[in-house]
């Protein structure tokens, strides 16, 4: 979903995930993109009360809340520029492929809302639609069709309004993060994004989105399962998976990885069926697999599910990808915290 996008030479993004806001602001000089600016909020009371949530696919974001942890934010990164675009939870939104015969493009605009409603499971008037040609082969027009409900968009300007930021464009993450990393990888990937509390399974193809769909597990599942598994408490047990990942020992030398596996495996078969489904469709095998979002940080999980899939698995990150340079400084920390900022970088990348 996007408004009216204006050029401008510096470019804020926001990504308001279930359990983190995630902030970055982007110079565009002529020879580089650069991160100037960037912030990050996290809420840790879900580790404790499962509903203690910015918003989850079941609980919806809430204005006057969400507003206030955005001024925080704001306030506290000192940013420059109050024109934003936000980035929407894959969660919130639905993605389908359409094939129409070639036509002038008069035409297919009234096709295609002529027929989304084959393709929306939810009423066309409760909906925000957008779409975009990803090609145009053998006579035929391959569009992306992307629907979020109104309730949510309406609920993202009211926040922005609270927060009185300047809200510019709505995209959602997937179709973003897709279009951004595809612009240096052109094969058939999975495009795996694990957040606090969802996990957003995607095929790319020629740098654009094909196939998406979503799990409710990630991140904060993996915290309450060692929470579980060692007799710790949430907080010391999101501390742990942070700081060794699947490297760390439990107690009686049973490995973290023993603790995970059910929930790991739930990821890998999802991944595995998309895969395999694009195959069927398409005669075209994946080359790799891609993990973004904060889960992707788990030390141990590129090997892991490298020798599952018997795929190369791969974090992506526009900054270790090379996309956006960032002040050297910063090199410590931006291979932790990269593949968090995805989602908020390739929001505004758009339109740079």
């Amino acid at each position: 979903m996007a408004f009216n996008l204006f050029k401008q030479n510096i470019f804020l993004g926001i990504d308001i995930g279930t359990t983190s806001i995630k902030l970055v602001e982007l110079q565009k000089t002529r020879q580089k993109i650069e991160l100037t600016n960037y912030g990050i909020l996290e809420k840790y009371g879900h580790l404790e009360r499962i509903n203690d949530a910015i918003q989850t696919d079941s609980f919806k974001l809430l204005e006057e809340s969400t507003a206030l942890l955005l001024k925080q934010l704001i306030e506290k990164s000192k940013t420059k520029n109050r024109k934003t675009y936000m980035a929407l939870p894959s969660f919130s939104g639905f993605i389908s492929i359409m094939k129409l015969p070639e036509m002038p493009n008069k035409e297919l605009a009234k096709a295609v809302n002529f027929q989304a409603g084959q393709y929306i499971p939810m009423p066309l008037q409760e909906t925000t639609l957008d779409w975009q040609i990803i090609e145009r082969t053998s006579g035929k027009i391959i569009v992306l069709l992307m629907a979020v409900p109104t309730d949510i968009v309406k609920r993202y300007v009211h926040s922005a309004e609270l927060a009185k930021i300047n809200l510019k464009g709505l995209e959602l993450e997937t179709v973003a993060i897709a279009r951004l990393l595809g612009k240096k990888e052109k094969g058939v990937v999975a495009l795996v994004d694990i957040g606090g509390r969802s996990t957003s399974i995607n095929i790319m193809d020629n740098g654009t989105l094909r196939t998406s769909h979503n799990v409710d597990t990630a991140g904060g599942d993996f915290t309450q399962v060692i929470s579980s598994g060692l007799g710790i408490n949430p907080f010391r047990a999101e501390e742990l998976k942070r700081a060794y990942g699947l490297n760390i020992q439990a107690r009686g030398e049973v490995k973290i990885t023993n603790l995970l596996m059910p929930l790991l495996d739930v990821i890998k078969r999802e991944t595995e069926k998309a895969i395999n489904n694009y195959f069927l469709k398409t005669k075209k095998k994946a080359e790799k697999v891609i993990l973004t979002g904060g889960g992707a940080n788990l030390q141990g999980l590129e090997d892991y599910y490298s020798k599952q899939l018997a795929l190369p698995v791969i974090k992506g990150d526009p900054f270790s990808w090379g996309l956006i340079s960032y002040n050297p400084n910063l090199s410590p920390v931006m291979k932790d915290i990269g593949p968090s900022l995805t989602s908020a970088c390739a929001v505004v990348f758009k339109d740079i």
